[in-house]
């Protein structure tokens, strides 16, 4: 039994990491066809460019690690059942889940693998890519440094945020630097929130320091005020840290404070809710690709290796399409809870995975 299972093993690690590689390539390729042409217009080097696609590459494989696990699951063990191997291990008296054990033990270290991955790689990676698209390529104004507290370059002016409510277009625990041409500090705004109301911001609970004509300060308390800062809510869209560049804890810290300030952080509970759920996609690719490439004419085991494959891939396609519709639709706007919205396409497909080793006849 254990040499049986060093072999499914090896089959297994060899169809995956020849997947992992080639659907990462295909995907570097056809992004760079894409984006080639805007790092040219952007005059910047080739280096910068290829920093870019390097950078890119972590993330790339956690979009496409679960298609792999699924993808050589299915092919290692169409395979075994073309060659009539299956055949032969059933009539030694080995049951389906036990000669498949392997590739759901190492779908389980895949899941594993995963969320590291997602935790300690791709937030470093994803904020410097997101910094030379958005800076580098398309010249957007944006963040100058971003850690718990933000930075933002407006006109003249210099922006100190705790952070950004987009939905509410709501600045909060601000400082407001405004210079003139020599770069004197002309206006400095200390706000607990500053709120675009009716077509212009209003600071609230602050502190207003204006430069005099003849040098000095005056400065003048205040509990509301309307403010004519030049930036409109739009410039701040980036303002507020995407989750995807924050690790687990980070996200958690960010969503306990936006909630003690009272804001709507369903977002970023959903985006906790599938940090968890997301890597779990591995085991359930496995579980699912197994009875998928066993099933063949009226059950039986041995089928088509083609159809294996199309089974494959249109039942990773349903399972992304339910997974981010999911998410979004029904996640972001609160039609389900986050917790519900993350996992049921996980739920479906694991119980559709059981359901369909039952079938296979052991």
């Amino acid at each position: 039994m254990r040499i049986l299972a060093l072999y499914v093993a090896r089959e297994f690690l060899k169809h995956f990491a020849f997947l992992v590689v080639a659907f990462v390539a295909i995907y570097v390729i056809f992004d760079f066809i894409e984006k080639v042409d805007n790092f040219q217009e952007a005059g910047l080097s080739w280096a910068t460019m290829l920093t870019f696609f390097i950078l890119q590459i972590p993330e790339i494989t956690t979009l496409l690690l679960p298609l792999a696990v699924l993808m050589s699951t299915v092919i290692t063990l169409a395979l075994m059942a073309k060659r009539n191997e299956i055949v032969a291990i059933k009539s030694s008296g080995v049951s389906l889940l036990r000669f498949s054990f392997p590739i759901l033990l190492l779908s389980l270290a895949l899941t594993l693998a995963l969320a590291l991955l997602n935790e300690a790689v791709v937030p470093r990676t994803k904020a410097r890519t997101n910094y030379i698209w958005d800076a580098q390529v398309e010249k957007r104004p944006g963040r100058l440094f971003h850690e718990e507290t933000f930075w933002f370059k407006g006109q003249n002016s210099i922006y100190h945020v705790g952070f950004y409510d987009a939905a509410g277009q709501t600045l909060s625990d601000v400082v407001y630097y405004a210079f003139d041409k020599q770069f004197n500090l002309a206006l400095r705004v200390d706000a607990r929130r500053i709120r675009y109301l009716s077509g212009r911001w209003v600071g609230f609970e602050g502190l207003l320091q204006e430069r005099l004509p003849g040098g000095g300060y005056s400065a003048k308390s205040f509990d509301e005020l309307p403010l004519d800062l030049p930036e409109l809510p739009q410039d701040f869209s980036r303002l507020a840290k995407p989750s995807e560049e924050m690790t687990f804890v980070e996200l958690a810290r960010y969503l306990g404070r936006i909630e003690r300030e009272g804001y709507d952080a369903r977002r970023y509970r959903v985006d906790l809710q599938a940090r968890i759920s997301y890597p779990f996609v591995c085991f359930i690719m496995a579980l699912l690709g197994i009875p998928l490439a066993l099933l063949g004419d009226k059950g039986r085991a041995g089928g088509s290796l083609a159809t294996a494959i199309i089974l494959g891939l249109a039942a990773s396609m349903i399972y992304w399409v339910g997974f981010s519709y999911a998410r979004s639709i029904f996640g972001y706007s609160g039609v389900l809870p986050p917790f519900v919205a993350v996992w049921l396409s996980n739920w479906i497909f694991a119980v559709a995975g059981l359901w369909l080793m039952t079938t296979i006849r052991q």
